[in-house]
């Protein structure tokens, strides 16, 4: 029974580095709103960019979770 908890942690491990590698590479040339607009505007450039990066990160779960169905790297444990 170990083995099987074990084998579960490490692939919610695995998606999780994954996601967050594709969500750190997809980003890179989003900018940071806040640090560039202290306006008013500001406020609606922050919600614009949450919601852009938040459907990045899903897609990332969405993608990291399928790669590992696919390839299955802790089938064996």
């Amino acid at each position: 029974m170990n083995c099987i908890l074990s084998k579960y942690f490490a692939y919610g491990m695995l998606i999780y580095t994954l996601t967050s590698l594709f969500y750190l590479v997809s980003t890179r040339s989003i900018g940071t709103p806040f640090n560039d607009s202290l306006s008013k505007e500001q406020k609606v450039i922050k919600e614009e960019s949450i919601k852009v990066r938040k459907s990045i990160f899903i897609q990332g779960i969405l993608l990291s979770s399928l790669t590992i169905f696919i390839y299955q790297p802790f089938q064996k444990c």
